[in-house]
């Protein structure tokens, strides 16, 4: 009970708003469904079951504070940022309470396209050598290397984006050891609002919801050609996760069915077998996009 009276104080009582279960479960995903939020909110606080609420804390208050935090990564401070709507440490505190995934499977893939058409020998297929590194992903910064990959095949080949005609060659990578990853793919889903004691709501609801947009942005498609800059914020956080001592993390593919996984080294793993596949279908997806 107490626990969802904490949760009410960023709700207030509105005409136009939503049934409370609606809110706690799109806001928190705390119960395994609507049903069970319904069945349970109705006895812990029966005297909103007919009423109607919204936030007090607006959505798109946290999309403009993201937006600043990219801003403020891109254009004004790289390397000192200055944050003046949340705290780092808070942040990386956060960052701490996503979900260890705990891979059920045992193998990882990476993709590489073969230019010689030739299959690349296994020990080229791991990590690349950090000053062969001259542009920026997702997660790496220049200089630094990482390893990308992917938990299947179909999702390894998709993210090297090849063209038809292409040939691509596999490495099956073996888990040696238990990966500590931070889990990407649904924040809001993985964290509870009870973890942090001690922690203003709305403070709470805030964090929640920055991971939430940071896990969107790992998944969203980049242009390649603005992908310098575009990348910086991904870049900067997968930083603060190497610093807490995760050994990646795990987040959803923006081109493919499959979930990528990016490794700060290669101690946990191992090449297990190499093959070599010919691309000879592309399929392509478009939308109207409304000037």
């Amino acid at each position: 009970m107490d626990y969802f009276e904490m949760l009410l104080e960023i709700y207030q009582e509105s005409e136009n708003g939503e049934k409370l279960y609606k809110l706690f479960q799109d806001d928190w995903e705390i119960f395994l469904n609507e049903q069970i939020a319904y069945n349970l909110i109705s006895i812990a606080v029966p005297y909103s079951k007919n009423k109607k609420y919204c936030r007090k804390v607006k959505t798109d208050l946290v999309s403009n504070l993201w937006e600043s935090f990219k801003e403020e990564i891109k254009h004004n401070n790289r390397f000192f940022p200055k944050f003046q709507s949340f705290q780092l440490d808070h942040f990386k505190e956060w960052l701490r309470e996503l979900k260890n995934e705990n891979l059920k499977k045992r193998f990882l893939y990476r993709a590489r396209i073969s230019d010689d058409k030739q299959l690349i020998p296994k020990e080229n297929m791991g990590k690349p050598p950090a000053k062969l590194i001259k542009s920026g992903g997702r997660a790496n910064p220049v200089g630094i290397s990482y390893l990308y990959t992917a938990t299947n095949k179909k999702t390894a080949i998709a993210e090297v984006r090849p063209h038809k005609g292409e040939v691509i060659t596999i490495a099956k990578i073996k888990i040696i050891k238990k990966l500590i990853l931070a889990d990407l793919r649904n924040p809001r889903l993985d964290t509870s609002p009870f973890a942090i004691p001690n922690m203003q709501i709305d403070e709470i609801f805030k964090y929640i919801n920055l991971l939430q947009h940071f896990s969107k942005e790992l998944s969203k498609p980049v242009v390649p050609k603005e992908a310098y800059l575009e990348y910086l914020p991904t870049q900067y956080l997968s930083e603060l996760i190497k610093d807490i001592g995760y050994d990646g993390f795990i987040f959803k593919s923006s081109v493919a069915n499959g979930d990528n996984i990016v490794l700060f080294s290669e101690d946990k793993i191992k090449i297990d077998n190499i093959e070599l596949y010919s691309i000879d279908n592309i399929t392509f997806n478009a939308v109207t996009k409304n000037e």
